[in-house]
């Protein structure tokens, strides 16, 4: 069962590891572990501060605010930004998809194809033993039987525009190791490249980087693949879950500095796709609506989340990182006196 940010939730409590150095989500010093939990309908239907009391922050969030006239208005990349790709693409940020193979494949044979060509996207140089491990961890395989299933998704793929083999022949490969051709793209890889790139670079250029790797985000990494296979697959989901977590708050964050509320908002909605109960990035969600001062988005958003909470595992209570932001960002209610 999934829990906060994707990960799963269990008893050893492990925590999460984040491909970028520097860059985890809200690395303030929080102390949402030690602070009593509470549920969100308790945030939402808190009427005990009156019109004249302070109010509690321990980072003063901003005052709402529109975007000023300079500001640059939220550029999500288009496709022209982006080289065409010249061969096929193994897609893994969303449903598991293999666009751009221009041969065929029986349906009752794509599964397992698609599984191929994912695992050879993400592991290079592979050999026989490390195909064999992912693709069939509990049975014993032959000869045969893998090279029937690459022969069919090396047809799938096809060639490029010189004739050679997407997927080429193990024996004309300098290691004799299985990998793609150089013509085919991996979008998680793209993403990387991106994501190394905006995180390292704080100018506009650095900015339209992040975007370009959130635009590829379509949705919960792997999705639709079949449950009983992939369990290669699980760390680099996870991994794949932080990275997009912590590139969509970098960017909101950085989009909300520079009075762009609506780049901000974009940023953490495209994190949501793939994480859809990350209370880091509905905190997010919930500043962007703060700054342009729309609190019938913010009390709906901060319904939604209340909905997914009460979904999980029967219900879970909120991070009170998010009750104390909710507390700040809300109306108080008055009170006749």
């Amino acid at each position: 069962m999934r829990g906060r940010d994707g990960m799963r939730r269990g008893a050893s409590g492990a925590s999460r590891a984040y491909p970028f150095p520097g860059h985890g989500p809200e690395a303030d010093g929080s102390t949402a572990d030690e602070a009593p939990s509470e549920s969100l309908a308790d945030v939402l239907a808190s009427d005990t501060a009156s019109d004249d009391e302070p109010i509690r922050s321990a980072a003063s969030p901003p005052q709402p605010r529109t975007a000023s006239p300079d500001t640059p208005p939220i550029s999500t990349p288009l496709a022209e930004d982006e080289p065409t790709p010249s061969g096929p693409a193994v897609l893994l940020l969303g449903p598991l998809t293999i666009e751009g193979a221009t041969g065929r494949v029986d349906s009752n044979r794509k599964s397992v194809a698609t599984e191929l060509l994912a695992f050879l996207a993400l592991h290079p140089g592979s050999d026989r033993h490390a195909v064999d491990s992912a693709l069939w961890p509990a049975s014993r395989v032959s000869k045969d039987m893998r090279n029937a299933v690459i022969s069919r998704a090396r047809s799938w793929l096809g060639t490029d525009t010189d004739g050679n083999q997407h997927l080429p022949r193990v024996q004309n490969t300098p290691d004799k190791r299985y990998r793609l051709g150089p013509h085919v793209t991996c979008d998680w890889l793209t993403f990387q490249h991106h994501a190394h790139q905006g995180l390292t670079d704080h100018s506009e250029d650095g900015d339209l980087a992040l975007r370009r790797a959130l635009a590829l985000v379509r949705g919960r990494p792997f999705a639709g693949m079949d449950p009983q296979r992939y369990a290669w697959a699980e760390p680099t989901i996870q991994e794949m879950i932080s990275a997009i977590t912590d590139v969509a708050t970098e960017l909101s964050t950085r989009r909300r500095e520079a009075r762009d509320p609506r780049g901000a908002l974009w940023a953490a909605q495209q994190g949501l796709l793939a994480v859809e109960d990350s209370e880091t990035l509905y905190r997010a969600v919930f500043l962007a609506h703060h700054a342009v001062g729309d609190i019938d988005a913010l009390r709906s958003a901060a319904e939604r989340l209340r909905r997914i909470n009460d979904s999980i595992a029967g219900g879970v209570e909120m991070e009170a990182d998010t009750a104390e932001l909710l507390r700040n960002l809300l109306p108080r209610p008055t009170h006749a006196r």
